[in-house]
C-alpha cells in the first residue's frame, strides 16, 4: 500500500554520476528511504514500549501504524521541523 510518493529532481551531472555506481537509480532511492523509515519505525516502537512500561501503562496500540500514531498523539515523538 503506497500512501505517499515523492518526486526528486537531480541535475544531469548527478544523474550521470549515479549511473556510474548503480544500474537502478530508482531502486537505490526507494531502498534508501524505505530503510531509513524502517529504522525510524524501530526507534518509535522501542521508545513507545519503553515509555508505557516505565509508566506502568498498558500497551493498547496494535500494529506498526497504530503504535506510531499513538506515539505521536501521546507526545512520545514529534514531527521534526
Amino acid at each position: 500500500m503506497i500512501h505517499t510518493s515523492y518526486t526528486v529532481g537531480i541535475t544531469t551531472a548527478e544523474y550521470k554520476a549515479l549511473q556510474s555506481v548503480t544500474a537502478d537509480q530508482k531502486g537505490w532511492i526507494e531502498n534508501a528511504i524505505q530503510n531509513r523509515a524502517r529504522i525510524a519505525i524501530e526507534i518509535i516502537q522501542n521508545d513507545y514500549t519503553t515509555f508505557k512500561i516505565n509508566k506502568g501503562e498498558a500497551i493498547t496500540a496494535v500494529g506498526t501504524t497504530a503504535i506510531i500514531e499513538a506515539a505521536y498523539s501521546e507526545g512520545i515523538v514529534g514531527i521534526v521541523t
